[in-house]
């Protein structure tokens, strides 16, 4: 039985009024300042910490309608909606008070941060995926529909019936899942990571890993100890000549059997209902590819929950911004194996996931995440991505754009590759002018944060070791 009542309205500082406005025309209204929702993680990407907060607000109480003046406050609610993942009770409405695309474009700006484009997508995105919107202006709602976006019923009132809920997908049998675990030698990581499989919540499974050319003894050793051993479901490793996380990657996915398959990396740990949630979301939202956000973790042992975790939520579909920074999500995505055999999987790349999401993106795959995160990265000092993700960043733009310019005509395929170029130009020149005691702050806040977990989890050297990585990295950028 629905017992859900009430609305909640989402307000800031300049939206109270109108939040009052909205509250007086009905009945049972709570009014909720967004930046007074406090949490005990933080998020990225950050202009998605509010709307985060206001999910797990709504999360705490069964309200029949929120209203959002902001829509980027509105993503995570309607994601939760669109994967079947939370708040099933409750209308999510965007309030188009002011949207930020509309003001950029009134107001011809040379730069737009990344803050302020991800704010522009996940208000595109949130609006396209709520239940009904309001628009008290004319002209805003003129500009909206020659937008072309999806735009859900038009309300008069946030309690209008017209608000359809969404239902949920009839339930069918099960697929076999297939988990790919990339592996390299990494033995004191991947026990965690086999030891959160086997305690999936989902079946059927089957786990692959795809050994990626390891030659020490006590790899050798560990990968004939699994396949010794008795587990929740049939396990597989593939003993691959060696060419890099994409082609372990390749490998595992080639010799899976299950329709759908995801990958997990040797160091990571997934939560307990990963392979569930992922699933239930693709089947709910009808989306091609389901991605799972991240809660990260330093240390070499088991996870656990500590205030101040980052958490990173995907967009999934963030057009543009996608070029430029990797808001797709990451290699713990639910695939269609046929989706993979027709973009070719993965290539070499720095950024490999990055770049095979956007591949699939246009090539017309819909993407779709649920706001919680659904397992847990390892930070280590040695890692990947870990040691400079700025770098790994630049490093694999070229490709980006290059895919991006498959699209265009060919006297214009040089244009994303200049626009990015450009756009880490313009960047650095932002960086720059700055005020250097703003700056410096906050290098410090970051530097002393960094230091109070490392030596928590790996020891006063450590806390050495990346102190002259932070600064050698600060002092290359320069």
């Amino acid at each position: 039985m629905n017992t859900a009542a009430g609305m909640a309205v989402f307000v800031r500082d300049e939206t109270l009024e109108r939040g009052h406005t909205l509250a007086r025309a009905s009945a049972d209204v709570t009014i909720v300042h967004a930046d007074g929702l406090q949490q005990d993680v933080e998020v990225a990407p950050p202009y998605l910490t509010r709307s985060y907060a206001c999910y797990r607000a709504l999360c705490e109480r069964d309200f029949a309608v929120a209203v959002f003046a902001h829509g980027s406050d509105a993503y995570c609610a309607a994601r939760a909606r669109e994967t079947g993942t939370g708040l099933s009770a409750t209308h999510v409405v965007v309030d188009c008070v002011a949207p930020t695309l509309r003001a950029v474009e009134v107001e011809r700006r040379p730069f737009l941060s990344k803050n302020v484009l991800g704010t522009a997508v996940a208000e595109r995105l949130a609006l396209e995926l709520a239940d009904g919107y309001l628009c008290a202006d004319p002209k805003v709602d003129e500009w909206l529909r020659a937008t072309q976006w999806r735009l859900p019923p038009r309300l008069e009132l946030p309690l209008e019936s017209g608000a359809a809920r969404r239902d949920e997908a009839a339930p069918r049998d099960r697929p076999l899942v297939s988990i790919v675990v990339p592996y390299r030698e990494r033995t004191r990581y991947l026990p965690y990571c086999l030891d959160g499989l086997a305690r999936q919540t989902y079946s059927p499974l089957e786990v692959i890993v795809a050994d990626d050319g390891s030659t020490s003894a006590a790899a050798r050793a560990q990968l004939e100890e699994i396949e010794d051993r008795t587990w929740p479901w049939p396990l597989r490793v593939l003993r691959l000549p060696g060419g890099g996380p994409h082609a372990a990657r390749n490998g595992g996915w080639q010799a899976a059997n299950g329709e759908l398959v995801t990958f997990i990396d040797d160091d990571d740990v997934p939560f307990d209902d990963m392979t569930a949630t992922l699933w239930r979301a693709r089947e709910n939202s009808g989306a091609d590819i389901a991605v799972g956000g991240v809660r990260f973790f330093r240390g070499d042992g088991l996870p656990g929950p500590r205030r101040g975790d980052v958490v990173r939520i995907p967009l999934c579909d963030p057009h543009e911004l996608g070029l430029i920074s990797n808001q797709y999500g990451g290699p713990v995505a639910l695939w269609p194996r046929t989706l993979l055999a027709t973009l070719g999987g993965f290539r070499s790349s720095p950024v490999e996931d990055w770049l095979l999401l956007a591949r699939a993106s246009v090539h017309g795959a819909r993407m779709t995440a649920p706001p919680d995160p659904v397992y847990w990265y390892r930070q280590t000092a040695a890692g990947r991505h870990s040691s400079d993700p700025a770098k790994m960043r630049d490093d694999g733009v070229p490709q980006l754009a290059d895919m991006f310019a498959e699209r265009l005509p060919d006297d214009l395929r040089l244009l994303p590759l200049l626009a990015a170029g450009a756009y880490a130009e313009l960047e650095r020149r932002a960086r720059a002018n700055r005020p250097r005691r703003r700056a410096l702050h906050s290098r410090l806040r970051l530097l002393a944060r960094r230091s109070r977990e490392v030596q928590a989890d790996e020891g006063a050297p450590a806390v050495a070791r990346d102190a002259l990585r932070f600064l050698g990295r600060t002092i290359a950028r320069r």
